[in-house]
């Protein structure tokens, strides 16, 4: 019996003592993680000087998918030419890339209300507008943006004349 204790006291010893050790010795290792203000944030929010809001426009986006090298976002924004009628851009964007820097690729439709930028009659329109351009965002989470908005009268049977070149430039911030 007494075999039997010793060497049970002497097991428990060792345990103690292989326990005390490896929780001393053994400390994990400092996690050096890089994450870009995209893959950490949901949400932006940009001032636009021409672009998908033809004159002066506030835009925000939320992302719905992220992943590793790809992002979706969907796009809401209100701006207006001139500051006399307001047009609302809806759209869906994504950005390809990781870090700081991404090709940004997407597609809106814009309502213009009271006039027709393709006509000089005073109606309703719905314009296609493709998106072809740079995103940077900074790690604390500052967006600058670069696009090319060309925008494409897409009631229009003669759609070689309703084709404008366009483009924009945003500045803004994720969070």
């Amino acid at each position: 019996m007494k075999k039997i204790i010793s060497f049970f006291l002497l097991f428990l010893a060792s345990k103690v003592n292989a326990q005390d050790t490896n929780y001393i010795n053994i400390k994990p290792a400092p996690q050096i993680h890089k994450e870009s203000a995209r893959s950490s944030s949901k949400n932006a929010v940009y001032f636009e000087l021409l672009g998908s809001t033809f004159g002066i426009g506030i835009n925000y986006e939320r992302r719905i998918i992220n992943a590793p090298m790809l992002a979706l976002n969907a796009r809401i924004g209100v701006g207006s030419l001139i500051l006399v009628n307001a047009f609302p851009a809806f759209g869906l964007n994504t950005l390809i890339g990781k870090e700081k820097h991404f090709l940004e690729l997407g597609f809106n439709t814009i309502r213009t209300y009271g006039i027709d930028l393709f006509s000089i009659q005073g109606n309703i329109t719905w314009i296609g507008n493709p998106i072809l351009g740079y995103r940077f965002i900074s790690p604390n989470g500052f967006l600058f943006r670069l696009s090319f908005t060309p925008l494409v009268n897409t009631f229009s049977d003669d759609l070689g004349s309703d084709f404008f070149p366009f483009g924009g430039i945003s500045i803004g911030k994720m969070f």
